[in-house]
């Protein structure tokens, strides 16, 4: 039997089935899709990376407030004076591989309440990072109100 030839049958050299392979048209086009979904996952991370920084931050401001009003709470109301201050504290780790030292003001506010003379005082703690952005969401504040021990005419 004759092999067949392309010059006495032009079909020979033809496919008969559908094109093996890709296209370099259609590897470039997946490239492509596949380049965007990896930036669009790129920047999910980052912003959950920067979110998760802002969440410690406030969860360290929160537990310094917390600090600090239970030591209000541990003084006594006699012991108690008007104070209106803010000052900076560093709070985190500063040892080698826990670098994680953020600055954050501290304002405390320490006022009779309205109404009820030196016999109930308003106590406002607000901690707020310096490092303020768009991921920390701003301080954090507490209040407390505190009355007297002394027992008076109702």
């Amino acid at each position: 039997m004759r092999k067949p030839n392309s010059r006495s049958n032009p079909r020979a050299l033809k496919p008969t089935g559908a094109s093996q392979g890709f296209t370099i048209l259609e590897t470039v086009i997946a490239l492509f899709i596949a380049m965007v979904i990896g930036f669009g996952a790129i920047s999910l991370f980052l912003f959950s990376a920067n979110f998760n920084a802002g969440a410690a931050d406030r969860a360290r401001a929160l537990a310094h407030a917390q600090r600090l009003m239970e030591e209000y709470r541990a003084t006594s109301f006699s012991a108690l004076t008007n104070v209106d201050s803010t000052a900076s504290v560093n709070l985190g780790s500063t040892a080698a591989g826990e670098s994680d030292r953020r600055t954050f003001t501290v304002a405390r506010k320490i006022e009779n309440e309205a109404g009820f003379g030196a016999a109930l005082k308003r106590i406002t703690v607000t901690v707020t990072p310096v490092a303020n952005g768009r991921w920390t969401g701003g301080g954090v504040t507490l209040v407390m109100l505190r009355s007297s021990d002394d027992i008076g005419n109702n």
